[in-house]
């Protein structure tokens, strides 16, 4: 799902991995995708509870992760690959350091600073991952895509929750995001998948997983942008975090 708008350091990082072959394959750089914006997830979760331990903690392991993932493909380039494993090394770097302080959750002020860094860095670290790939029918790959998508709409209800504020047009320029449109086309991607891999004992439990967990926080979503909407973030976000981990399990080499 490619933005326009972004800052120029994204774009000086996406011309750096133009034309380059990904180390990883295509299904594990959207699940690095899915990754960003998780951590742009944990990070609004820190201000919804309170800057609590567990979150921290989570949040850290989640980047530690993401670290791992890029290591992974820093071991593997070669060549022109060696350029890109270092942009993507320094924008999950830059990712992390954001993610980690956040001063409305710890000091109790709203740094647009920090939110709008949040979102530039995080959409820097999807851009990349995107340009990176060049396998489209690699396996579970639509999977992933849908991973992909609910964490970046988690993400988003988190961001708001958090602080009206807080969201993608934030230090972007990006329109806000329409969420009964995104809820529609999960819908209808998961319908697709589901009839699509109706004879993979694998895939398809994963698919009843995913769409259980959907169904619990769907009807929240189209009256997101409502102020007096009763939202569910800390729900919101332990089911997209449930999604990811089980779509990462199924699609791991």
């Amino acid at each position: 799902m490619k933005k326009q708008g972004l800052c120029v350091f994204a774009g000086a990082l996406m011309l750096a991995v133009s034309g380059a072959q990904a180390a990883l394959s295509a299904t594990e750089l959207a699940m690095l995708e899915a990754d960003a914006w998780r951590a742009r997830m944990g990070f609004h979760l820190l201000s919804i509870r309170g800057d609590n331990p567990e979150d921290r903690a989570a949040l850290r392991q989640l980047l530690e992760a993401g670290e791992g993932r890029v290591a992974e493909l820093k071991s593997q380039a070669e060549g022109d690959e060696v350029s890109q494993a270092n942009a993507f090394g320094q924008a999950w770097n830059d990712l992390s350091r954001r993610a980690m302080d956040n001063p409305l959750a710890s000091l109790g002020y709203a740094d647009y600073g920090a939110m709008s860094e949040m979102n530039t860095t995080t959409l820097a670290m999807a851009e990349l991952a995107e340009q990176a790939q060049s396998a489209p029918d690699a396996q579970y790959l639509d999977i992933a895509d849908l991973s992909v998508s609910m964490q970046r709409l988690a993400s988003e209800y988190l961001a708001l929750a958090a602080f009206p504020s807080a969201g993608l047009p934030t230090g972007t320029g990006l329109a806000p995001l329409d969420f009964a449109l995104e809820a529609k086309s999960i819908d209808d991607t998961l319908s697709r998948l589901k009839s699509r891999y109706a004879s993979d004992p694998q895939a398809n439990e994963v698919l009843a997983f995913v769409e259980q967990r959907w169904v619990f926080v769907r009807g929240t979503i189209p009256r997101m942008n409502e102020q007096d909407t009763n939202k569910v973030p800390y729900l919101f976000y332990r089911y997209a975090t449930q999604i990811a981990e089980r779509v990462d399990e199924l699609v791991a080499p």
